[in-house]
């Protein structure tokens, strides 16, 4: 059961958790304020994770089914509520997760690990294209955030405002290495790098 326990301690079932502490909600309408909100920026969501969470705190007995709900023509929708557990867990993953550093091994930091076994060319123009792939995210959640926040408290959009400025300082940190290596950084002998290619 221990072992059940901390499997269910995942950002996802912080996400679960939030909303249901908020009000009782089916999980559709957890969709919506998840897709408002831009927590997809920020947690991994795949087509029924959700619902697959929901029904693991359920079996967990963090959340229960509260009853149902039907809006219009559209078919009934089970409501789902935090229990009091539920509510102990949320606030124990909220404490850990804000203040327990967690090194999580980023491919990108893995790959500046091994830049020099690029040409200095290389490397600069890859940091470039990093750097532009970043600014794209930075304005389409821009635009997002313009059309679809109006009226949300600024307290749930904080993920999206973190994520809008560590992208705009990794922008920054990149433009700035990429004139470093143009303008003549120091790298490691050519045996270590590949042949330099367009």
């Amino acid at each position: 059961m221990a072992r059940e326990l901390r499997a269910l301690q995942t950002p996802l079932t912080m996400v679960v958790l939030t909303m249901l502490a908020e009000r009782p909600r089916h999980p559709y309408e957890m969709k919506v304020a998840i897709r408002e909100r831009h927590v997809e920026d920020v947690v991994k969501m795949r087509g029924g994770s959700l619902y697959d969470a929901i029904g693991r705190l359920e079996r967990a007995g963090l959340v229960r089914q509260a009853g149902t709900a039907r809006e219009g023509s559209r078919p009934e929708r089970t409501v789902y509520e935090i229990t009091e557990p539920g509510r102990q867990t949320l606030d124990e993953l909220l404490e850990r997760f804000l203040t327990e550093p967690v090194n999580e091994y980023p491919r990108f930091v893995a790959a500046l690990a091994h830049l020099p076994a690029l040409t200095p060319h290389t490397a600069a123009r890859l940091l470039r294209r990093r750097a532009e792939r970043l600014r794209e995210d930075h304005a389409d959640t821009a635009r997002m955030l313009d059309e679809h926040s109006t009226g949300l408290p600024r307290a749930v959009l904080l993920e999206a405002e973190y994520v809008q400025h560590l992208r705009a300082a990794e922008i920054a940190w990149l433009d700035g290495v990429a004139r470093d290596i143009d303008d003549g950084m120091p790298w490691p002998d050519d045996e270590f790098t590949e042949s330099d290619e367009e």
